[in-house]
């Protein structure tokens, strides 16, 4: 289900359990730093409970349609100029309220949760106290604590951690075989595989800075 996600074993565990125990909840947090896979795995989440199959390597409607960005009863919500502010939400709730079309579900995912306004977010609690029976709704965030503390009781709490460097070298050798990274660059990364890619792709400035740090410890 996950095979083509690095890292976070367990929860991707948890997940695919869930789904063919037909047990999912109306609303997860999946949160963690930025770049280790957790809009990807929503989004994977999200494609197979809306699956009609509950199948590996789907080709019902419902697959299709998400495949090519046009499953009608998913949604990804993203922050418009560094916010998820409370239209992105109403408009939202709108669609909520309207029945599945494909499937017998609809997913929603907020990117970026964690930008989400105060006025956004109680909003959004309207939907998670009394949320219809066919709706998923997955926040993905990188930090928790921006999150109203009833929203967060509200929702299955998932901690997405970070990727090893041994599965980044890995990663970036498959993916971007013209690319060296060095040791550097993954002690930076943090354990996030976007962002060793972003300061690879900049890595003659920090090549650059660490020649000047050298210089400067090595003088008096």
């Amino acid at each position: 289900m996950f095979e083509n996600i690095l890292g976070n074993e367990k929860n991707k565990a948890i997940l695919e359990k869930s789904i063919k125990s037909n047990k999912t909840s109306h609303s997860y947090i999946f949160w963690g730093i930025e770049g280790i896979g957790k809009k990807l795995i929503a989004k994977e989440f999200a494609k197979k409970i809306l699956c009609v199959e509950k199948q590996e390597n789907c080709n019902c409607k419902s697959c299709i349609e998400f495949n090519s960005n046009n499953n009608p009863d998913f949604q990804l919500i993203e922050s418009n100029e560094g916010k998820v502010k409370i239209e992105l939400i109403r408009e939202m709730q709108r669609k909520v309220a309207e029945k599945p079309i494909i499937s017998d579900k609809k997913v929603y995912i907020i990117d970026n949760a964690d930008t989400m306004t105060t006025e956004a977010q109680n909003c959004l609690l309207k939907t998670l106290e009394e949320p219809p029976e066919y709706i998923t709704i997955i926040l993905v965030c990188a930090n928790e604590d921006n999150l109203l503390s009833t929203i967060k009781s509200r929702c299955t709490r998932m901690h997405f951690d970070s990727i090893n460097t041994e599965e980044i070298k890995k990663y970036i050798k498959q993916n971007y075989p013209d690319q060296e990274i060095s040791e550097n660059i993954i002690n930076l990364s943090q354990g996030s595989i976007g962002k060793a890619i972003k300061l690879n792709e900049n890595k003659n400035i920090y090549e650059n800075i660490e020649k000047i740090l050298l210089s400067m410890q090595n003088k008096d």
